[in-house]
């Protein structure tokens, strides 16, 4: 074990909660709401501001170091109550949305989740295109503790081999799970970085972006996210490098006005479930917001005009998520008591009695 081998922290840290809830709310307002109009994924300019998805993965490599150590196979039901469940009860809802709509015959539901469920895991679900993060996210959750383990035992040389083969990697093969796991590496690293550290780092991906764009390909950042590229893992690094000092004291500054720290608190809680269900909700904020405009101000043309709809839907859907999030949870929680009880009555016909 490395001389930087921290001792294990148990306490929950709740900076990482309020970046957690920032990051959430950046992707869902500015990203997905405002990048409706904006359009960040056409233009090489825009698409500098699409770097912020990594940070996903580095909090979930910093909250595992902080957590308290748990047998595997523990874990692994952890992942998939906190993982599979809430998508399960997704694409359950979804599928019956489509059922009501007419879309979809009633006998056909099963049929069609399933495909649903394979869609997502093979990266095949264009209409539903956010879910890409799912396949990643879980991989790299079932990897987490084999990661933990490994970054307390090299140094700091090996760490910087590690990362140099990890881009060379990504340089041939470009893949999401060698991009975030990087990010989530990077996390296991949160309580015991050092300046020096970053500035070596920092060098590394300035030379992968470097020798990307001397080769005369191209820099978007959205076309190198999929699949991920050294370029895209190169930029966002640099970006989380170079401004996470500030970011972080912008988000305990905001913390402190009382309705901010209670969305910031609400969007950690129920962070994933908001991400699966919020591009639903912005299709239908859109569709609610022009129907009513043209219902009840039809000849006031001030309330269509792009910047008035984005703020008001963008304010909307940001509160809108949080109501999301409270009304699915219960759901979430009953769903795994369900399986949970389903599990252990299975579990229960194999297990050989020993009564006499």
């Amino acid at each position: 074990m490395n001389n930087d081998t921290p001792t294990m922290h148990t306490t929950r840290d709740t900076n990482l909660d309020l970046y957690r809830g920032a990051t959430m709310m950046y992707i869902v307002g500015f990203i997905h709401v405002i990048g409706y109009w904006i359009n960040p994924y056409k233009s090489n300019l825009l698409s500098l501001s699409l770097f912020v998805m990594p940070m996903i993965f580095y909090i979930s490599g910093a909250s595992y170091a902080l957590s308290r150590p748990k047998p595997y196979g523990q874990y692994i039901i952890g992942r998939i109550k906190r993982i599979v469940i809430p998508l399960l009860v997704y694409i359950g809802i979804h599928t019956l949305y489509n059922t009501i709509k007419g879309e979809i015959a009633p006998q056909e539901m099963i049929q069609v989740a399933s495909r649903f469920i394979y869609e997502i895991f093979t990266d095949q679900c264009p209409e539903n295109g956010h879910l890409w993060y799912i396949t990643p996210y879980f991989i790299i959750a079932m990897l987490l503790p084999l990661m933990h383990h490994l970054s307390l035992r090299i140094n700091q040389y090996g760490a910087y081999a590690l990362l140099l083969a990890t881009m060379v990697g990504l340089y041939f093969y470009p893949n999401y799970v060698l991009c975030y796991g990087v990010s989530t590496f990077a996390g296991l690293y949160y309580m015991r970085n050092k300046p020096y550290k970053s500035i070596v780092t920092l060098l590394l991906f300035v030379a992968g972006m470097a020798l990307w764009i001397a080769q005369g390909r191209v820099w978007n950042i959205q076309i190198n996210k999929f699949p991920t590229t050294l370029m895209y893992l190169s930029y966002t690094s640099c970006m989380l490098i170079i401004f996470s000092q500030p970011l972080k004291w912008l988000c305990r500054q905001v913390a402190r006005i009382g309705f901010i720290k209670y969305m910031l608190e609400q969007y950690a809680r129920h962070g994933y479930v908001i991400y699966l269900f919020n591009i639903n909700v912005i299709t239908i904020m859109h569709y609610t917001y022009y129907v009513l405009c043209e219902k009840l101000a039809p000849d006031n043309t001030y309330i269509l005009q792009p910047m008035c709809s984005l703020t008001v839907i963008t304010i909307a859907t940001l509160f809108l998520m949080v109501v999301v999030g409270k009304i699915i949870e219960p759901i979430n929680n009953l769903t795994t008591r369900i399986c949970s009880l389903i599990y252990h009555k299975t579990l229960s016909l194999f297990t050989p009695s020993h009564k006499c």
